[in-house]
């Protein structure tokens, strides 16, 4: 393996580890946990990112890369828009942490709102193919899945990451009952 390939690889498997430790330690935890655990000096960590805040963005990133990966893999399927939250919820169990220390620094918000609206941005088409297949509620927007990310955001809360998934998977499940046309159990009607 070249440099050039290791530094890659040595960037990656940061980033990979960076996203386990900080979701088990949160925001504020040691970047040389996160070095050691990679089997890199926290020289190489500072080589490839500056400070806790650009490796958080990498993390964040990498993360939203991968939901646009799964979007466009999903293309055709009428489903894709539940499939797609459901990724962006274990994403959001594991990264609230960080998204919560960036939150409190002012000079991040252009960044996070940027990455934010990639997401939203890239529901558009799988939410209309939901709504053409009778998935979805026609009157559900594009912003209205932002709100739930935001109310889901607001669910994920303390404790383990396995507590946090919990939390955030029961709260799924109650707002789909008011966004997918599921049959009425009362009534057998669709909404």
């Amino acid at each position: 393996m070249n440099l050039r390939a290791d530094g890659r690889e040595n960037r990656l498997r940061l980033i990979e580890v960076a996203e386990a430790v900080f979701a088990d330690q949160g925001f504020d935890a040691p970047l040389e946990l996160i070095a050691k655990r990679t089997g890199v000096s926290r020289m190489t960590l500072y080589r490839h990112f500056k400070d806790r805040e650009t490796l958080c963005f990498a993390v964040l990133e990498r993360n939203v890369l991968k939901l646009e990966s799964k979007a466009e893999a999903l293309r055709d399927e009428p489903n894709a828009c539940a499939e797609i939250i459901d990724m962006m919820m274990v994403m959001f169990t594991t990264n609230q942490g960080m998204v919560d220390g960036l939150t409190r620094q002012p000079e991040h918000q252009a960044q996070l709102n940027s990455l934010r609206q990639r997401v939203v941005d890239l529901l558009t088409e799988p939410l209309a193919r939901g709504q053409a297949a009778g998935l979805i509620k026609k009157d559900i927007e594009k912003e209205d899945l932002a709100l739930v990310m935001y109310m889901l955001g607001g669910v994920v809360g303390e404790g383990t990451l396995k507590a946090r998934t919990a939390r955030v998977h029961r709260a799924l499940r109650i707002l789909q009952y008011g966004i997918l046309n599921a049959s009425d159990s009362k009534s057998g009607s669709q909404s």
